[in-house]
């Protein structure tokens, strides 16, 4: 050893005068200049090993010996340790931490910066308790993440998000084919945001069968879908592809962004309509692509026509109005299309009539029996009449249909007049004169006015012969009384 020390004595104080120190060389090129094969320096620290510099083929390796099993390699300025990494290769900046980590940086707002010749471009940096990543103002570069050294995304100086893409065109930009985006809870797949083609889905997984899809604002469900795709607006528990559930809830049309037209339910009642500030607006309903009815901004309503001009209009070829029970046809007000004919007509089920009320009903009506019978009154139509009434007719004249065997056979030479004394003799009788119905059968029956007709000129015209004869015998009575007249 003494021996080492004097050469080192002799060959440094015969280098000195160069001021450059070399150690197996001769030509230091620098203050100190070491050469050998992979040549070191080691520090030791009472006798122990505890460092080292090392050239190492190309490499200088610069650390902590293996006989220091807890030091640190630290660098410094001005008696600060600002960089140092310990016995199990983790990094310190700033700090001499124990925590668990393989790259420490401390400091106030410490920030780790990136630059690309001598301009600086990004940095990483902890801001309080906040943690950054970004580009300087003046780098106009992205954020890239590249997993397998792929670019996958991108964060541009917009702050514009873009997965699968580097031209994000909003704040989140997926590309991809048929990308989306997989929501779980606990590792199990509950819902996603899918674009297929052109269209956008949002919804449950398949694996998720009983989850809903639930719409909010402020905290509050507003929409639900449920598994069954039945829609609940109010209500989370829809009853049918569409329940909308509120106090006097309102389903709203507008035009131009003004209200035309309106569904509400207002407690147990359903209203379809138009809003007041639609003043000439119609409702209108159809079906296989056919106007069929509509309710007029007057409230008239139109089937089979687009311009009602009554409270009801029916327009068709044959226009008819069936009135049903239980399913069936008991009546009908139709127009014939042939002879433009109104009828109102009864059908073939049950032994109802028409009825034609006034005054609610209190009053007498009018009635026509099933087999077209007509009575004004009461309804107790009698038997046999085609037309009857309970009360007074009124009317300037009536006239009856023709009649068989007009009374005219009694000015026939043939005709048997009954004798007088035969009359006289059928009054004493009977009380009425012959061939003519008596009080109690009129009492029951009526009178027929146009046999009762009948009888009476066959009356008038016997009355007639009657007199007839009587004139002739008065004629003869007096052929005689002249005579004796003249006597006198």
């Amino acid at each position: 050893m003494k021996k080492i020390v004097v050469v080192l004595a002799v060959l440094v104080t015969g280098i000195s005068h160069a001021q450059n120190v070399g150690i197996g060389t001769d030509m230091p090129a620098s203050k100190l200049t070491i050469n050998g094969t992979d040549p070191d320096i080691g520090f030791m620290n009472n006798g122990l090993a505890h460092g080292f510099i090392k050239a190492n083929g190309v490499n200088l390796t610069i650390g902590t010996a293996s006989d220091n099993p807890t030091g640190k390699l630290i660098l410094g300025t001005k008696d600060n340790n600002h960089f140092n990494i310990d016995h199990l290769g983790r990094v310190s900046i700033g700090t001499n931490s124990n925590f668990d980590a393989s790259f420490k940086l401390n400091g106030t707002s410490p920030i780790f910066g990136f630059l690309h010749e001598e301009v600086q471009k990004g940095f990483l940096r902890l801001a309080g308790d906040n943690f950054k990543m970004g580009t300087y103002p003046f780098n106009s570069g992205k954020i890239v993440f590249s997993p397998k050294n792929v670019d996958k995304i991108w964060i541009d100086e917009d702050g514009l998000m873009g997965i699968g893409t580097a031209t994000p065109v909003s704040e989140l930009t997926i590309n991809g084919t048929n990308p989306y985006i997989q929501i779980q809870n606990n590792a199990s797949n509950k819902g996603f945001l899918q674009a297929i083609g052109n269209d956008l889905k949002l919804g449950t997984n398949s694996t998720n069968t009983t989850g809903n899809l639930v719409l909010q604002t402020k905290l509050l469900d507003r929409m639900t879908i449920n598994e069954n795709g039945q829609v609940g607006i109010g209500t989370t528990n829809p009853s049918s592809i569409l329940s909308i559930n509120s106090t006097d809830p309102i389903v709203q049309l507008k035009n131009d962004d003004v209200d035309k037209a309106f569904l509400q339910l207002v407690g147990s009642d359903f209203k379809m309509g138009t809003n007041s500030s639609n003043d000439y607006g119609r409702t209108i309903f159809r079906n296989n692509g056919i106007d069929r009815m509509v309710v007029n901004y007057d409230g008239k309503v139109g089937i089979g026509t687009m311009f009602p001009y009554q409270t009801l209009t029916l327009n068709a070829t044959t226009p008819s109005l069936g009135l049903s029970i239980g399913e069936s046809l008991y009546g009908s007000v139709s127009v014939d299309n042939v002879s433009k004919d109104l009828i109102i007509e009864k059908s073939s089920l049950g032994s109802g009539k028409i009825v034609i009320n006034a005054n609610g009903g209190s009053g007498w009506s009018i009635h026509m029996t099933e087999n077209g019978y007509f009575h004004y009154g009461s309804g107790l139509t009698p038997t046999g009449y085609p037309f009857s009434s309970q009360g007074k007719i009124l009317a300037p004249e009536f006239v009856a249909l023709a009649v068989n065997s007009w009374p005219d056979y009694v000015f026939e030479k043939n005709y048997n007049l009954m004798p007088l004394a035969e009359v006289k003799k059928h009054i004493d009788h009977y009380h009425h004169l012959p061939n003519i119905p008596p009080a109690s059968q009129i009492e029951k029956e009526g009178i027929p006015l146009g046999d009762i007709s009948k009888r009476l000129m066959e009356k008038i015209e016997e009355l007639t012969l009657y007199i007839l004869q009587q004139q002739e015998q008065i004629d003869e009575l007096k052929k005689l009384v002249q005579p004796q007249k003249k006597n006198d």
